[in-house]
């Protein structure tokens, strides 16, 4: 919650006029007001006594003047009257003011990105809240005199030092205000309050709530007490001799000098005094009593920030959490289009104003007390407070501060991060590690982007005996440093604590709701033909930055160049780029991950069954949670928040552990097969043209089928349109020849037939289910060159409707492949990974509808290794689907964590020999043609030569390729065919020859 939390402090200067920053003399206001409550107006005198020698202007806005006196003169003024401007003359002129407000219109709540503030006045029989605009003010700081006429019943609340109250004979309560320092404006408050009251060390604590809400107000007392206590004790006494906390029926979240007015849902939340009420505490020494020179920048809400929200939660060991809570945002919300210095900043107006004038300036605070020790830094702001109580203080004068105490020059810090923008990006480049004797030196450059900085980077070496700690001084583009330390290091961490503002990098950055609504081009995509259900939800996320998408408008520039917001986990976009997700006993689900197309994007999915209003008014309390990658809520209550896990701080790997085998442990494919017999799916991969990896697959097949009769297989070799023919052929009802000139074999897959006989053989002898698991070619094909949304309604029938395109680690592979592929250059990286993640899952779909037509059975998958390793490619997105326990077996790769179940190191095995005629033949119009020859052929030994046609080989007739490679399966060396062939002549034409090749 604590993007709520932030919210609700909001120091009261920033609703009061410009203030006057020099030390002469201020006007006094003497202002007297009574209230009707049933007309909601006020009547008031203003009485304002004016120093000479400077020019004044009375604003008169919004109010109704029923009289103006200088000096006891009338001054004529109309309806009209706006301002009165007045140059008192030797000594003070004292201008007096008569006038009425009656409110027409209801206080309007900002509940988009500035949400906490109210703007406008109520006066009603429920209570009082006047926040601006209801008193002639003089523009910049005035002292107020300030005395209200109650009805009976009513308790009131200024700024006041001392609160005087008396009965007046119509059953009135009048009550005085006294408050000796000048402002630059006051605010006013009452309501039918049961007050109760308190002390801390010479200061009065009351707190007032409403009658139902008085159980609250012993908690708040106690916590008062606390915080005073413990400020008291960091920074200075406490600057005024009473504090109130006042219940608001208004939803606000404001701190004004001498008391905090918070709304009523807030006060009932159980953990605001935890958080919120020590904040609005801490800015009555900032912001209420030293007051903000805007002209520099707001400080405040800073270091508010920092001694407060932040400080909490590092007294609980948490606060590198809320550093980088604070980066993250920045990093969401903050464009270069939208950063400015903390010099230009002087409210919060949205998150990224936020993100910069609370979560920076707390961090330059931060880094503060980092520098000069924690002592010194409470030492230096203990001397701010001092020179600057209820004077207008700037960044410069905290520098001054810091200068003194510290006797250093610190005028390149605040330069640097104060008048500068934007965070640096810091990175580790050539990191290694050598020994040295029984020492180990780690060496590593710090390399920082943007402006040269000075940064004082903290870096961590990661021991297997434990941790190195140092601090690293950099300075330039480039920093080389080393480190020197005993025992075995194993990583190389920056800035794991998050004591430097910087920009996170990309492991560092978790899929957060804040990425979302901080991304400069972001779109919602309503689910198809449900527009006019999402109308509501629609209007506000326009206002929000959003622009609109129908699902089946949907194309790749949209998802490649913005960050989306998808409403429906069950639309064929959502499945096809996340897979089907499972539905939850909930009112509203959001969710966020990470976008596949555009680095740095992030696409949410929204499930409600809700409709209209009730998902708009959803959305609109989203902001509260930006730090979350995942919220649920049930009966209008969130049930659940979490974010995504994600590294801590910048790392570089120095030495991993060495994979190894202990040789006595070694196991062999019946120990193997022992192990997974128990497993619903075991995987068993393959290098196509190892002959091998098939011979193991054959033996493990063989070994779990003495275990369990109930076996089917899978196999990457098929397409799925070819099943049929792959049911014939294992049933008995079509042969070898005819099964592999129908599955047309040899054209889609192409690898020797020979490779796979036996498992196929195998299965036709116990009749073995075998699943033809891939899809057709032409549609992969399609998708690597045009991407998924590039398929046409009737090709999407043959794609699974929902697929996972999430797994990172997965696609960063598949990137390293793509860019050493001698193809790779000008093709499209998305379309590729699409393509992959197509060729996946249609895989585990078909393997999961052939095991459902089949229950009860346990499968063997025979694919390429690359379809299984990690299990990225298969085994996860079937286990997706069914939730079966599976196994992976690999073929002679690396061995690696969690790369598979099972590492095989087959001998090499020569595949069964089948004669060959040593050409390269073209097919075309129905003919098949030799282009050329191998070293040594056969057939050009035989006569055959460039440009033969051939017609038939023995008796069969030859018109495709496969036709010939299918009747040479069945000879074997040492026999002899004749070989008809076609051949043009120059000038006779073409004539037929045949020819005798002894293999």
């Amino acid at each position: 919650m604590r993007g709520l939390l932030i919210s609700l402090s909001l120091a009261f200067f920033l609703f009061m006029p410009v203030f006057s920053y020099g030390m002469e003399p201020v006007p006094v206001n003497d202002l007297s007001v009574r209230f009707d409550l049933e007309r909601h107006a006020i009547r008031g005198v203003s009485k304002i006594s004016l120093p000479a020698k400077k020019t004044y202007e009375i604003d008169l806005s919004g109010i109704k003047i029923l009289s103006v006196k200088v000096n006891g003169d009338l001054l004529k003024t109309g309806p009209d009257t706006k301002v009165i401007s007045l140059v008192p003359a030797v000594s003070s002129d004292i201008v007096e003011i008569e006038y009425e407000i009656e409110l027409t219109s209801a206080p309007r709540t900002d509940t988009g990105k500035n949400p906490g503030v109210v703007y406008g006045n109520s006066i009603d029989t429920s209570g009082i809240v006047l926040m601006a605009g209801w008193y002639p003010s003089v523009g910049g700081s005035s002292v107020f005199n300030f005395k209200a006429l109650l009805p009976e019943g009513f308790e009131g609340i200024s700024e006041a030092d001392e609160v005087s109250v008396k009965d007046t004979a119509d059953g009135a309560r009048e009550y005085v205000f006294s408050f000796p320092h000048p402002v630059g404006g006051i605010t006013f408050v009452a309501g039918r309050y049961s007050v109760q009251k308190d002390s801390q060390g010479g200061t009065d604590i009351f707190a007032y709530f409403l009658k139902e809400d008085t159980g609250l107000s012993k908690t708040y007392i106690e916590y008062t007490k606390k915080y005073i206590e413990m400020y008291e004790t960091l920074i200075g006494k406490y600057p005024f001799r009473r504090f109130a906390v006042v219940e608001n029926v208004l939803p606000t979240g404001y701190s004004f000098p001498t008391y905090t007015l918070l709304g009523r849902d807030v006060v009932r939340l159980p953990f605001i005094v935890d958080t919120s009420l020590g904040h609005e505490i801490l800015h009555q020494w900032f912001g209420n009593s030293v007051y903000v020179d805007y002209r520099g920048g707001n400080w405040s809400e800073g270091l508010t920030t920092y001694l407060a929200d932040h400080r909490y939660e590092e007294l609980k060991g948490k606060g590198w959490e809320y550093r980088k809570d604070i980066m993250i945002s920045f990093q969401s919300y903050v464009t270069p289009e939208n950063d400015f210095p903390l010099t230009s900043f002087t409210g919060r107006t949205d998150y990224a104003s936020r993100a910069i004038g609370y979560g920076k300036a707390a961090m330059v605070f931060h880094m503060l007390k980092t520098m000069v020790g924690e002592e010194m830094f409470y030492r230096s702001i203990r001397s701010f407070v001092e020179k600057n109580g209820f004077r207008f203080a700037s960044w410069n004068d905290i520098k001054t501060a810091f200068e003194t105490s510290s006797g250093r020059d610190l005028s390149w810090f605040f330069t640097q991060w104060v008048e500068g923008k934007g965070a640096p990006e810091i990175g580790i480049k050539d990191a290694s590690l050598a020994y040295r004797g029984s020492k180990a030196a780690v060496s590593f450059e710090a390399v920082q982007k943007g402006d040269d900085l000075r940064l004082s980077l903290p870096v961590m070496v990661k021991l297997k005996e434990g941790e190195t700690r140092e601090i690293v001084e950099i300075g330039k583009k480039t920093t080389a440093s080393e480190i020197e330390t005993d025992g075995s290091p194993d990583r190389l961490v920056l800035d794991d604590n998050y004591d430097v503002f910087r920009r996170l990098s990309g492991d560092e950055f978790p899929q957060t709701i804040s990425r979302l609504f901080g991304d400069g081009k972001k779109i919602f995509i309503f689910p198809k033909g449900r527009d006019e259900e999402y109308a509501a939800a629609a209007g506000y996320l326009k206002g929000e930055g959003f622009s609109g998408r129908k699902e089946e408008e949907v194309r790749y520039d949209d998802l490649k160049t913005s960050s989306a917001l998808i409403f429906g986990s069950d639309t064929s976009l959502a499945k096809s780029l996340f897979g089907e997700n499972k539905k939850e006993d909930m009112d509203f689900s959001f969710k966020v991950k990470e976008n596949p197309y555009k680095s740095g994007g992030v696409i949410a999915i929204v499930d409600s069954p809700l409709t209209g209003d009730n998902i708009e008014g959803y959305l609109r309390r989203i902001a509260h949670y930006s730090k979350y990658s995942r919220l649920l809520f049930k009966d209008g209550k969130n049930v659940l928040k979490t974010t995504d896990e994600s590294r801590r701080g910048i790392s570089a790997i120095l030495t991993e552990d060495v994979p190894g085998v202990e040789i006595p442990k070694l196991v062999n494919i019946t120990d193997i097969a022992e192990k997974v017999r128990g497993k619903k799916i075991v995987y068993v991969g393959e290098v196509h043209d190892k002959f091998e990896h098939h011979r193991v697959q054959y033996e493990i097949l063989r070994e779990l089928y003495k275990r369990n009769k109930n076996i089917v297989i899978g196999m990457e070799m098929f397409q799925r349109p070819f099943q049929k023919v792959l049911d014939d052929y294992i049933s008995g009802t079509t042969d070898e020849r005819e099964f592999l000139k129908r599955s047309e074999y040899f054209n889609r897959w192409g690898y020797d037939y020979t490779l796979y006989r036996e498992i196929l053989l195998f299965a036709r002898e116990y009749k073995i289910p075998v699943a033809a698991l891939n899809i057709s070619n032409e549609i992969v094909s399609k998708v690597s060159k045009e991407g998924l949304l590039s398929l046409t309604a009737d090709e999407r029938k043959e794609v699974p409707q929902d697929m996972d395109l999430s797994d990172m680690a997965y696609k960063t592979r598949l990137r390293e492949l793509f860019a050493v592929h001698r193809n790779s250059e000008g093709r499209n990286f998305d379309f590729f990974y699409e393509a992959q993640v197509l060729w996946d899952e249609s895989m585990a779909h078909n393997l999961d509808a052939f095991m459902q037509e089949n229950p009860g059975h346990q499968a063997v998958v025979i694919v390429g290794l690359g379809h299984l390793a990690f299990g990225s490619g298969i085994p996860k997105r079937a286990h997706r689907l069914n939730g079966d326990d599976y196994s992976v077996i690999l073929n002679d790769g690396d061995i690696e964590k969690s790369i598979s179940d099972f590492m095989l190191f087959p001998s090499p095995i020569r595949p069964p020999a089948t004669p060959k005629l040593m050409v390269v033949l073209k097919e075309e119009d129905g003919k098949v043609k030799i282009q050329d020859f191998l070293p040594g052929s056969v057939s050009e030994k035989a006569g055959l030569k460039k440009g033969d046609i051939i017609l038939g080989v023995d008796d069969t007739k030859i018109t495709r390729v496969d036709d010939l490679k299918i009747f040479l399966l069945y000879k074997k060396k040492g026999d002899t065919i004749i070989v008809k062939v076609m051949r043009e002549r120059f000038l006779f034409g073409p004539v037929e020859k045949t020819f005798m090749i002894t293999f």
